[in-house]
């Protein structure tokens, strides 16, 4: 009995582990030219769920 409850604990434990994986896409951007000083802002979801796609953001202009 003990061994079956052990063996269900470390499948479950391995299952969580694996699905709860966090995915890194990492890739090289070409900085714009006319921006000094501006840095990459990655893709992120908003406040609503929509998505904003990366990109550069320059100090001193409007945001996007």
């Amino acid at each position: 009995m003990m061994k079956r409850l052990l063996l269900a604990v470390v499948v479950a434990f391995t299952a969580a582990l694996g699905v709860s994986g966090c995915v890194v896409r990492e890739r090289t951007v070409a900085h714009p030219g006319g921006c000094p000083g501006g840095h990459w802002v990655e893709g992120h979801r908003g406040y609503h769920g929509e998505w904003y796609g990366g990109n550069w953001r320059c100090p001193g202009r409007a945001w996007r």
